[in-house]
């Protein structure tokens, strides 16, 4: 899933590299650290969100 306009936002970082690298000659975006947040949203055509936000904290797996 892809906007058709690249200015609203990239569906994943993967997507977000190949457009930074189409129009600047390089990637800009790094990718994800540990302590990064993730969140996700979708909202409907009157900016209301349609199921919620989904945000997480990327951690380190503990060692066993």
């Amino acid at each position: 899933i892809a906007n058709e306009d690249t200015s609203k936002g990239a569906s994943c970082f993967a997507e977000q590299r190949v457009v930074e690298t189409l129009r600047d000659g390089k990637p800009s975006t790094p990718f994800m650290s540990f302590g990064d947040v993730v969140r996700i949203e979708m909202l409907d055509a009157a900016g209301n969100s349609i199921f919620g936000a989904i945000e997480q904290r990327i951690e380190q797996a503990a060692r066993p």
